[in-house]
């Protein structure tokens, strides 16, 4: 089975926030999305988030799928070794960084990469599944068992990372592997999204609109929940060609 697929991306930089840290790639022809989300103030955030998305936009890909994979995640590694690097003196180094999100396909198969807080979904049989887990100390608490996943949510420090792209001189980057389905979609964004619109909301408008709408309206009901963050969007559909 061969599949077609239709995307679409915007990144917006919210209501409260005077520029926007994030950067996205969205590379239909070589099937690789990403979503990064900078941290450190703006200068420092956007250089983060665009050093990362710059050095997969640069890659070339083999067809096969293993290969692809590990050529993706060893520039994300040397993504976060550039951004290390470029902070200089040992105090100035930690003060910036960003998350990174990405999507992989070759053939029937896909990958989500993934270090921080921004998310993959996938919209599957009419649910909504989350394919990452956030790297933040809250839910490094829930994997320990001593916090319940319905404190976490509204937790005071929710957003504090325990894991990010540039902050440490190493990272491990997380990847989870499956194989596609006709009319799966795929869902990266930031937190400027999962923060302010529910996951129920966001399945509801995945669900029942073609992906450049779906992006919109994503948008708009951040903005309507306040949108205090940058809010990036990417979504993937996969159609039968066969």
């Amino acid at each position: 089975m061969t599949f077609r697929i239709r995307s679409a991306g915007m990144s917006d930089p919210g209501l409260k926030r005077p520029a926007n840290e994030d950067s996205m790639l969205i590379d239909d022809d070589h099937s690789l999305w990403v979503v990064a989300d900078g941290m450190g103030g703006h200068k420092n955030g956007a250089f983060a988030s665009s050093q990362a998305v710059g050095c997969l936009a640069e890659l070339t890909f083999e067809e096969d799928f293993d290969a692809a994979l590990q050529r993706t995640a060893d520039c994300i590694y040397a993504a976060n070794q550039q951004i290390w690097n470029a902070e200089g003196g040992s105090e100035a180094r930690g003060t910036m960084g960003t998350t990174i999100v990405s999507l992989l396909i070759r053939g029937q198969r896909f990958a989500i990469l993934w270090v921080g807080d921004s998310r993959a979904y996938i919209y599957r049989r009419g649910g909504l599944f989350r394919l990452s887990t956030d790297h933040t100390h809250v839910q490094d608490l829930v994997d320990q068992g001593m916090l319940e996943p319905s404190e976490a949510e509204h937790h005071p420090m929710a957003h504090v990372l325990s894991r990010a792209l540039g902050v440490q001189e190493t990272v491990q980057v997380d990847i989870v592997e499956d194989t596609l389905e006709p009319g799966d979609i795929f869902l990266l964004c930031s937190d400027g999204l999962t923060g302010p619109v529910s996951e129920g909301t966001i399945r509801e408008i995945v669900s029942a609109n073609p992906p450049g709408e779906a992006v919109d309206k994503l948008i708009e009901a951040a903005h309507a929940n306040g949108a205090p963050d940058n809010v990036s969007v990417a979504l993937v559909a996969v159609e039968s060609d066969s």
